[in-house]
């Protein structure tokens, strides 16, 4: 087959796609630790300084920017082990199926509240079409509508649009509940279809999940043990968990497990980690939910969505359908490559179009492209920093915005 007439996706040879394709466990739990250690280092700094402040004389409003800071850093920070989900998610964070899966729950999808089976369901329709507005999930939800339709616009507009906004709720909430709808309670990867009678073991979970909540709390506020009432709650839920079919827990999701067997693997690391929460705030008070609540929670329902909304506008706006122009090559400085494009993010086109090449070796890869193959050369859009060109090639707003 020749270069002219070959798929893109096989312009490469087998013996070298082998190679690229085997995956590096241990950096990616090295890279994995790291990242959760930086969450506990700035999580700690922010209760020291709290904790710290009436004994220096500061004035309270000091904890403001100090926090805000934290909840910022965290929320990078969980978008970096979100990113790292999305590695796994293509069975490519530890070599076997098994364990990848089981550790992708328990350490990356269970803490940000969602499930690797849920995002995977997505996903693969996103490969499938990208920025296909009839078949491409990610843009389901009218989000073609009130994103990527708007493409390309004035770099005034864009400013406004996906910079301040930041600092406008609304905007940031609506994609929280683009992300809640489908990573959470499993909501449709296709165009709206006539709704089903049976029960949504998902919706199930999330009620589970408020009422755990609610009886830790509760008992706590007045005054009373949480451990009874949670514990009767993880009963119930274990005996429904035992009523419900096992087809019930299978939506077109994929996991390396049995699916009802994860439902209850995800039943029990809620229990266990509210059970823990309602154990600490008992020995030290409210405050251990109050730094929970600001310094998880907060950076997950605010700074993750933006940040998520902010590199698929990057990665995918103003773009078009094909092998080569569903994405680009993106040239960005230290600081958002780690923030932003860590984990192969900045060389999306080429995960497209390899997706069983882990992300420490798509750089080899799209050098290899783009030094033997004509097509790629001529398709590939690099982009080099994100406001200004630069004597290399254009910026990232020269791709997506008009002026």
């Amino acid at each position: 087959m020749t270069e002219s007439s070959a798929p893109i996706g096989r312009l490469i040879d087998s013996q070298r796609l082998r190679e690229w394709s085997k995956v590096r466990p241990w950096r990616n739990l090295g890279w994995l630790a790291l990242d959760y250690a930086c969450v506990l280092i700035a999580g700690t700094l922010a209760v020291w300084f709290h904790l710290q402040r009436p004994g220096w004389g500061l004035h309270w409003a000091w904890e403001v920017p100090v926090i805000g800071l934290a909840v910022l850093l965290i929320g990078i920070l969980q978008h970096r082990i979100a990113l790292m989900g999305h590695e796994g998610s293509h069975y490519l964070f530890v070599p076997n199926r098994w364990w990848n899966d089981l550790l992708l729950e328990l350490l990356i999808y269970y803490p940000l509240f969602s499930s690797v089976i849920l995002y995977r369901k997505r996903h693969l329709g996103h490969h499938l079409h990208p920025n296909d507005p009839a078949h491409d999930p990610n843009l389901f939800g009218g989000k073609v509508e009130r994103i990527w339709s708007k493409f390309p616009m004035s770099r005034q507009l864009f400013a406004i649009r996906y910079y301040l906004s930041f600092f406008w709720p609304p905007f940031v909430l609506r994609n929280l509940l683009d992300l809640f709808v489908v990573l959470t309670v499993g909501g449709s990867t296709s165009k709206p279809a006539a709704k089903s009678s049976r029960l949504n073991p998902a919706l199930l979970g999330l009620l589970y999940f408020l009422l755990l909540m609610a009886a830790m709390i509760g008992p706590l506020w007045l005054g009373m043990r949480s451990l009874p009432l949670m514990t009767a709650l993880f009963v119930i839920a274990v005996a429904v968990w035992a009523w419900l079919p096992a087809d019930a827990f299978v939506k077109g999701g994929s996991f390396a497990c049995h699916l009802k067997g994860a439902a209850l693997m995800k039943l029990c690391f809620y229990t266990a980690f509210f059970l823990t929460l309602g154990h600490l705030t008992g020995q030290y008070g409210g405050g251990v939910v109050v730094a929970f609540l600001l310094l998880w929670v907060l950076p997950l329902i605010y700074v993750f969505p933006y940040l998520m909304i902010l590199r698929e506008i990057y990665q995918h706006a103003n773009a078009g359908t094909g092998d080569l122009d569903n994405s680009r090559i993106i040239h960005a400085n230290a600081f958002l490559r780690w923030a932003l494009f860590c984990y192969g993010n900045d060389l999306h086109l080429i995960h497209h179009l390899y997706p069983g090449i882990p992300h420490d070796r798509l750089a080899e890869v799209h050098e290899a492209l783009a030094k033997e193959s004509a097509a790629y050369r001529a398709g590939v859009q690099e982009t080099f920093g994100i406001a200004h060109s630069s004597p290399a090639g254009h910026s990232l707003m020269d791709a997506l915005t008009t002026s």
